[in-house]
């Protein structure tokens, strides 16, 4: 007997050559960057095993299970590897601008930088791949997006970029980040390998529930959790070391555990942010929020 197929799924319909499994369909069908939902429906005989009709149909992920699926994974308690913990450290080399640029500039291969507290590798954190990129005038509301042409050691004071032309005037003094990378997978060691000169490092713990809010604001995109936690020296009631940090990442351990290669779950950070040194003193202390969209 011939299985109905009723299979609504637009891209299935309009290849000439049609995947054969559940899975090479799946594989197929555009996301648009969004979380997806594809169902497979089989009525079977039980007498054979043999099926009789399939149905694949791709549904939208609604606004409550969104939140659910957020709460599931980022939460003070939850499932076995909840990504309930802040981790922030000194691995990125952000500095700021020595000699200004001009609107038209051409030809710059060279930014003039105050020493840079942390290496800059020419591809990111290994083992991701790609040239590094810089952003010129991060946190401003006039930037460029640069390459990186060859690595930087810490404290250097210039950085080779592939050449370009400046998009506007950059007085000294203007940020100069290196970007976090969408491939990025670090192991636990080389996390930590741009940090050439003194370390400084710290995990939240695990955070307390009060520590996440939950959206259930209606659309794609919208649904969100925000997680919040204060990074304090014990002058002012933390555990944080003196320093100044320039990364904070969302980690699913509470200290440098090995890091899962294998399974479901595989690596222990999932969100970087690379930002321009927050400092952590007597006199500082550091509020680092993340907010997960779906």
């Amino acid at each position: 007997m011939a299985v109905q197929e009723l299979i609504n799924i637009p891209e299935y319909w309009q290849t000439s050559v049609r995947p054969r499994g559940f899975g090479e369909l799946c594989d197929m069908v555009e996301t648009q960057g969004k979380p997806v939902g594809i169902w497979c429906l089989e009525e079977w005989n039980p007498k054979t095993g043999e099926v009789t009709r399939r149905q694949i149909n791709k549904n939208v992920v609604t606004d409550n299970g969104a939140v659910n699926i957020l709460a599931s994974a980022i939460a003070n308690a939850s499932n076995a590897n909840p990504w309930n913990n802040l981790y922030i450290n000194n691995n990125a080399g952000s500095t700021t601008l020595t000699t200004a640029l001009t609107n038209g500039q051409t030809g710059v291969v060279s930014l003039a930088v105050a020493a840079i507290p942390a290496a800059i590798p020419l591809n990111n954190i290994s083992p991701a791949t790609g040239v590094t990129q810089i952003l010129v005038g991060y946190g401003t509301g006039q930037t460029q997006t640069v390459s990186m042409n060859g690595a930087a050691a810490l404290n250097a004071t210039s950085l080779t970029t592939v050449s370009y032309t400046s998009n506007a005037v950059y007085a000294i003094g203007t940020a100069v980040v290196p970007l976090p990378n969408v491939g990025e997978n670090p192991t636990n060691a080389n996390l930590k390998v741009n940090q050439t000169g003194t370390v400084v490092e710290q995990y939240s713990g695990v955070i307390a529930s009060g520590g996440f809010t939950y959206s259930a604001t209606t659309g794609a995109g919208n649904r969100s959790v925000t997680v919040v936690f204060v990074f304090k020296n014990a002058t002012n009631g933390g555990s944080t070391a003196n320093g100044n940090y320039t990364d904070c990442w969302l980690v699913n351990v509470t200290s440098a555990a090995a890091n899962t290669t294998t399974g479901l779950f595989v690596g222990n950070y999932i969100a970087h942010e690379i930002n321009t040194p927050m400092r952590v003193d007597n006199s500082n202390n550091v509020t680092a929020t993340v907010v997960i969209k779906i």
